[in-house]
């Protein structure tokens, strides 16, 4: 099953493991959701709730889950289709550009928002974001200039 896995900058994981394109991994002991298993998302936003993508330095991979999988649903935060693995298998580093992209022509405002309010982006990203999506513009002035005040301005 093809998927999206953030790791910090030179594809080490949050507990310091050390990944390799193309090499596959298989998991020891029972899988288990967020105790034990390959985690991997189907919409690479939804990768980004894992890290700080406003400090952090990260790498977005294509992955390929295989063996046992459990499907997760974060419906509190509205996240879905989230899954952990018996054996999974990094096939690429995606480039920032083409990630962005993906996320831009989804022609999803939810999946758009997620990106905004957890990363940080360049002027050419926020201006292809709203040449896009008008309407985001108070998710952009919000998450990405701190602007505290950029939700209660259209409500005036």
């Amino acid at each position: 099953m093809k998927g999206y896995k953030v790791l910090n900058k030179g594809l080490i994981n949050r507990y310091g493991y050390q990944y390799e394109i193309g090499k596959k991994y298989v998991l020891i002991g029972e899988l288990k959701w967020s105790e034990n298993g390959f985690h991997f998302c189907s919409n690479p936003e939804d990768c980004l709730r894992y890290i700080n993508g406003f400090t952090d330095e990260y790498d977005m991979t294509e992955v390929e889950g295989s063996g046992e999988i459990y499907k997760f649903d974060d419906d509190y935060y509205g996240y879905y289709d989230m899954y952990a693995s018996s054996e999974m298998e990094i096939t690429r580093v995606i480039p920032r550009e083409e990630f962005i992209g993906m996320v831009v022509n989804s022609h999803n405002d939810g999946r758009v928002q997620r990106l905004i309010s957890t990363t940080s982006l360049t002027e050419d990203e926020m201006n292809l974001i709203e040449a896009f999506y008008p309407n985001l513009k108070p998710y952009i002035d919000y998450y990405q200039h701190k602007d505290l005040d950029a939700f209660t301005r259209k409500l005036k």
